[in-house]
């Protein structure tokens, strides 16, 4: 439930290709990448260059966050889903084969955490439509983060940026990514947008000491002519704004009431707490209030009119925690929970609901944490949690589970998961 001055100089990754194949070989050592802080200025990483003897792995420096991944050369497959699993020192990127039933490991990645901290890393993942490239997030608190672009069918990656990232999306053709980034050096902070080969600029400015810093990219036009992004407004969540791709850098002013862009061509949708684009001019965006304010709905917007449809509001009492649009029809489809009482709660359960206003319950959801819909639209997938050890896919159309994998190794099921 992802650009910046001299940031990567020292702290390159270097990729190793597993040798599950007999051909298997080591992955050139990739020079860092230095992102601009100069709106008019971009940088790209230099040519790799060769290894003369293979390494049995690859490593950044050792300062604190670092990370040390080795990479598997993988074929995507036709029904995917990427996920990073893992926890403390250790993760694994992992895709399922979710016609198949099963779970293959692309990459394996080892972090220098900071001893005594109270809150652990993370990790997030975002794929282009083909799978063929992905971004993969580590957040480790009180360090830098580290944003990798890795491609699983050639066994390569990019260390993209070391800093401070809040949120990373790569673009449904994997040609653009977007990434929200923070910093105590203001010339850093805001939303930056390029290409996976280290071409960024910055798109938006923001003041890094500011509540609701910086902003968070959603998701790409099909055509990566728009960006959707959220804003934050502090206690009360985030508002979707939909920005063109080509604008000059502009900045968020926070100076008085709430945040207004200035010098951009934008547009200010609504609240969100996600969004996505279902056609070139329509954006699917759905929102849940917080315990200080907020909106719950689900809505399109039409870029080119620049006006928003309200879909779906719950009941008084109700609240979104997930939503997807349905590809190619006029449905969505929501998860919805009791106001009350915490995220697992008795009375959860998922719905398909159309445009209309037609809704039909698809039954109990207690424990979903992702949704999202096959490429055809004709399955409607939930990612289970509750257990620490063994995950699950259902489909929640049918009512049928679609396959389990080991969160922390062991396996596959039904063999016991560690």
């Amino acid at each position: 439930m992802a650009v910046f001055v001299a940031l990567a100089i020292g702290l390159a990754a270097l990729l190793y290709l597993g040798a599950a194949r007999p051909e298997s070989a080591v992955v050139p050592t990739p020079t860092p990448t230095v992102l601009s802080a100069s709106p008019s200025a971009s940088a790209t990483t230099s040519s790799p260059t060769g290894s003369a003897s293979p390494r049995p792995t690859a490593t950044t420096s050792g300062a604190l966050g670092a990370v040390t991944i080795q990479v598997t050369r993988t074929t995507v497959p036709a029904e995917f889903r990427y996920l990073v699993l893992g926890s403390g020192e250790e993760f694994r990127l992992v895709v399922l084969d979710l016609n198949a039933g099963r779970a293959t490991q692309v990459a394996t990645a080892r972090l220098t955490v900071p001893p005594g901290g109270a809150i652990g890393p993370s990790a997030a993942v975002s794929a282009s439509l083909d799978g063929r490239t992905v971004l993969v997030t580590f957040e480790v608190p009180e360090a830098s983060d580290s944003l990798f672009v890795v491609h699983p069918e050639t066994a390569e990656a990019i260390l993209l940026l070391r800093g401070e990232i809040r949120g990373a999306v790569v673009s449904a053709d994997g040609a653009h990514i977007a990434i929200g980034r923070n910093d105590e050096d203001p010339s850093l902070t805001g939303l930056w947008i390029g290409t996976p080969d280290g071409a960024i600029r910055r798109l938006l400015a923001d003041d890094p000491s500011a509540t609701g810093s910086p902003p968070r990219p959603y998701a790409f036009s099909a055509d990566n002519a728009l960006l959707a992004f959220g804003l934050g407004l502090g206690d009360s969540g985030w508002q979707a704004v939909v920005i063109a791709a080509s604008s000059k850098e502009a900045r968020i002013d926070r100076s008085s009431g709430g945040p207004q862009i200035i010098g951009a061509d934008a547009s200010v949708v609504g609240p969100a707490t996600g969004a996505e684009f279902r056609s070139a001019r329509e954006l699917f965006v759905w929102s849940s209030r917080s315990m200080f304010g907020g909106s719950t709905v689900a809505y399109v917007y039409d870029t080119a009119t620049k006006t928003s449809t309200d879909l779906y509001r719950p009941p008084a009492g109700v609240l979104i925690t997930a939503a997807a649009s349905r590809p190619n029809t006029r449905e969505f489809a929501t998860v919805e929970r009791p106001e009350c009482c915490g995220v697992f709660v008795a009375g959860t359960a998922a719905w398909l609901r159309g445009q209309d206003g037609s809704a039909r319950k698809l039954g109990d959801a207690v424990f979903v944490v992702d949704l999202w819909w096959s490429r055809d639209g004709t399955r409607l997938f939930a990612e289970g949690g509750g257990d620490d050890s063994v995950g699950g896919i259902s489909d929640l159309l049918s009512g049928k589970g679609v396959m389990q994998f080991c969160k922390r190794g062991g396996g596959p099921p039904p063999a016991p998961c560690t």
